[in-house]
């Protein structure tokens, strides 16, 4: 290879050909001229004096010109490293240096070493860097961010370019920003559960956009985790699409069911399931408490030990069940731990051994009682709870009370064999005025004149007995006069049958 290609391979800087350039230095001395022809032999002799040199050969062309570059060296037109402790010199292969890199800096003990092993060492970087294998740290990894929050922007992303199922360029798996932001995101169907089996973890499954946060053992396998769902505590289940379970064992099975608190379970299709050994099974199926069960489209089941059986059925209290019946609805109270049940559909029943208050003001002030142990309502009739007196005629509203149509009868929805006696509201409402409306009577209405009416009679009566006793004295007294007149008589005819 030529001189000038090594140069130039190696980084050597050409300056430039001597033609046509500055004078180079004189080039080396020619070489010695001719020797004269030799004379004839003689006889040999003493050696003579050597001869005068010839005349000095005409001076060669200027060579070429170089500039060796760092490391490097020219020597007899051969170009050669320059080893040497230099900064800038190179090294040969088995230099140590090589291996054992350099000696520490002034002020530290450590340096880092090309090398698998683990070393004692610090650095610090400025700018950006790639690296193209694992990077490990058995510390903390810090980002110290001095970033604005306004906009923020990303302190940490992990994202993925592949066309493995998915056509992902730079797709951000896992983003924390400035402002303190949280994304982590995937595609749907695309990839498996991060970890399966026992043992406690928080985990997000981007295939099903389901999140576990808890301990569990199968149940958040494959199997046990819904499209969309959510689970936490120890032991829950969240298999149905888009349910939630929260919890010790608690398990919501139905598609957008609820199940919170501890071996419970939401079974139905939207159903919800809350507190201890609580079950919802039907479309909208609803319990909460203790040890209760809603079985039924819209059942509801609120206590404990309570049971709504049937579509759309209401079971609340304590030991208390609707029994079947469809559309029913039952209280239960602590009285007893016997099990009151309902006994005919869309029934409404109450057991309150302490009785049963209904109040209509918003100060509990008015309404009615049935009282512990009764059979009849008694409802506010206080003084005080009163206004607008008006004083009533008794005989006008006998007069009314004559007028009044009163008959049997019974009511629609009732059975063919049921009677009734009573006046209509209409004609009630047309003879005294009373009550909220012409549809209904009120029974302090119709208690009130039928009170009047008794009050008039009575004055009747009394007054009935006055001039009945009257009557009787005046009998009386004709009666004496009769007697007075007979003896009268008597003795009218004794005076004239005397002689």
């Amino acid at each position: 290879m030529k001189v000038g290609t090594w140069l130039a391979a190696l980084g050597v800087v050409f300056a430039g050909l001597g033609c046509g350039g500055s004078d180079g230095v004189n080039g080396a001395q020619g070489g010695q001229g001719l020797q004269g022809p030799q004379g004839a032999a003689g006889p040999q002799g003493v050696a003579g004096p050597q001869g005068v040199a010839g005349p000095q050969g005409p001076i060669g062309p200027v060579g070429p010109s170089w500039q060796v570059g760092t490391g490097l060296e020219l020597k007899d037109d051969v170009l050669s490293l320059r080893y040497g402790d230099e900064a800038t010199a190179p090294v040969p292969s088995s230099d140590p240096r090589l291996t054992d890199a350099r000696q520490p800096l002034p002020g530290s003990t450590n340096y880092i070493q090309n090398g698998v092993l683990a070393q004692d060492a610090s650095f610090s970087l400025s700018g950006t860097g790639t690296t193209r294998g694992r990077m490990t740290t058995r510390s903390d990894l810090l980002v110290d961010a001095a970033t604005a929050i306004a906009t923020p922007t990303s302190l940490l992303k992990l994202q993925n370019t592949t066309s493995d199922g998915v056509s992902w360029t730079a797709f951000p798996l896992f983003t924390v920003d400035s402002a303190g932001g949280l994304l982590v995101r995937g595609e749907q169907g695309q990839g498996k559960l991060p970890m399966t089996g026992k043992g406690a973890r928080l985990m997000w499954a981007p295939h099903k956009g389901a999140f576990r946060a808890g301990n569990a053992d199968t149940q958040w396998d494959e199997s046990g985790v819904g499209l969309f769902s959510w689970a936490g505590g120890t032991l829950s289940t969240a298999s149905g699409r888009a349910s939630f379970a929260m919890g010790e064992s608690c398990i919501a099975s139905g598609e957008t069911s609820t199940c919170l608190g501890k071996s419970s379970s939401a079974n139905g299709a939207s159903s919800v399931a809350l507190g201890l050994s609580n079950s919802s099974s039907g479309l909208g199926a609803f319990s909460g408490g203790l040890l209760n069960v809603a079985f039924g489209q819209g059942a509801v089941a609120l206590g404990s030990g309570v049971t709504a059986n049937a579509d759309y059925s209401i079971a609340l209290g304590q030991a208390a069940s609707t029994n079947g019946y469809t559309g029913s609805f039952i209280w239960g109270d602590q009285s007893t731990v016997a099990v009151i049940n309902n006994t005919a559909k869309n029934q409404f029943m109450v057991r309150a051994a302490g009785g049963i208050r209904l109040r209509v003001t918003a100060d509990a002030s008015a309404g009615c009682d049935l009282a512990p142990g009764g059979g009849d309502f008694t409802c506010t009739s206080d003084r005080n709870q009163k206004e607008g007196f008006r004083n009533v005629d008794g005989e006008q509203l006998l007069a009314k009370v004559s007028e009044l149509p009163i008959s049997t009868w019974r009511y629609k929805q009732e059975q063919s064999d049921v009677r009734h006696l009573g006046p209509m509201a209409q004609d009630f409402r047309a003879a005294f005025g009373l009550g909220a409306d012409d549809t209904s009577i009120g029974m302090l209405d119709i208690g009130g004149v039928n009170l009047a009416a008794i009050k008039a009679l009575e004055v009747r009566t009394r007054e009935l007995r006055e001039k009945t006793a009257e009557v009787d004295t005046l009998k009386a007294e004709l009666a004496e006069l009769k007697r007075g007149l007979s003896r009268l008589e008597a003795a009218v005819h004794a005076q004239a049958a005397r002689p």
